[in-house]
């Protein structure tokens, strides 16, 4: 009897196995793709207020955290690094990254995205990469964008001297 129990309980997993494998299978199966903008509009009409930063700067849009910043831990998942930064200000060599910058929308004041938030801001702090953040429901006019941007990236860079 108790031989029997034994099979009816694997065959019972066994069952169960197939069953959701192949319930999951066909929820993959059913799902749609479609293609979606790379930048929101407003995300696009913010970054057409810093192409005249392009002379000077290379600009990045959407830049995923894990592409710019590396942990330094022991634990090797890095969830909290899959997080895109709407722009990234580097050299035109692309050797320095110079400053992250944030767009805003009323999304951010949701709790959930709040938090998302915050742990960016500390995730760049600890990195030293200065991080700004502007907000769309202000009117962001070119020249005071221009003006915030090439502040904080003078603030943040260090001259060196000349190498003898």
């Amino acid at each position: 009897m108790d031989n029997m129990l034994m099979w009816l309980i694997i065959f019972l997993i066994i069952g169960f196995i197939g069953h959701y494998t192949e319930n999951k299978l066909k929820r993959n199966t059913n799902v749609n793709y479609k293609r979606k903008e790379f930048l929101t509009e407003k995300e696009n009409k913010f970054y057409q207020k810093l192409k005249p930063l392009e002379e000077e700067y290379k600009i990045i849009p959407q830049i995923n955290l894990a592409t710019i910043i590396e942990k330094e831990s022991n634990i090797k998942y890095q969830n909290e690094l899959y997080r895109n930064i709407d722009y990234a200000i580097f050299t035109k060599d692309y050797k320095k990254l110079l400053l992250l910058i944030e767009l805003n929308d009323n999304t951010h004041n949701q709790p959930k995205r709040k938090q998302c938030d915050i742990k960016v801001q500390e995730i760049c702090k600890k990195a030293s990469i200065p991080i700004l953040t502007f907000h769309t429901n202000y009117p962001n006019e070119q020249q005071y964008v221009l003006k915030r941007i090439k502040e904080e990236i003078k603030k943040n860079t260090i001259i060196l001297p000349p190498s003898k």
